[in-house]
C-alpha cells in the first residue's frame, strides 16, 4: 500500500524527537513505523513519569529489583500484552515473550508479536530491558 492509502493509521513525532533546522520542523514518522515508535516508547516509559497520563507506561520498571522468577516473567508477559490493548489500539497482540537468557549481563528481551489491525501486517519489537543500565555493573 502507498503511504496515502494508509494515511488512517496515522503520523506521529518520530522517537527520539529529532529537529529539521532547513524545514524548521519536527521530522514525523507515519504509518507502521508510527506505531513501532509507539510501542518503543510505551515500552521503556514507566508508569506515573508522564504528568498528564500517569496510568501511561509499561509495569516492567516496577520489578527493577525483584528476582526474575519464572512468577514475575510470566506475569510481565500477561501485564503488558494487557495495557498495550489499552495504550495501542491500532494493534492486536498475539504474544509477549520475556527472554531471560542474559539476565546475567542485566537485560531481559520483552518480544511483543502483534498484527496491525487495519491491514492485517504482522510485525514485532523486541524491547531490550536493562537491569544494571547506569550501574556499570557487569
Amino acid at each position: 500500500m502507498k503511504n496515502k492509502e494508509k494515511a488512517f493509521l496515522g503520523t506521529g513525532w518520530g522517537f527520539p524527537p529529532t529537529f529539521n533546522k532547513d524545514l524548521l520542523s519536527v521530522e514525523m514518522v507515519s504509518n507502521e513505523k508510527d506505531i513501532k515508535e509507539s510501542l518503543q516508547i510505551y515500552l521503556s516509559t514507566k508508569i506515573g513519569e508522564r504528568v498528564m497520563r500517569s496510568n501511561y507506561g509499561c509495569l516492567v520498571h516496577d520489578y527493577l529489583f525483584e528476582p526474575f522468577d519464572e512468577n514475575i516473567i510470566s506475569s510481565i508477559g500477561h501485564e503488558i500484552k494487557r495495557t498495550i490493548y489499552e495504550f495501542e489500539p491500532r494493534i492486536h497482540v498475539h504474544e509477549v515473550t520475556t527472554n531471560k537468557s542474559d539476565v546475567n549481563e542485566g537485560i531481559i528481551n520483552i518480544g511483543v508479536f502483534y498484527e496491525i489491525i487495519a491491514t492485517n501486517v504482522r510485525d514485532n519489537i523486541v524491547f531490550p530491558f536493562y537491569i544494571n543500565e547506569g550501574t556499570n555493573l557487569k
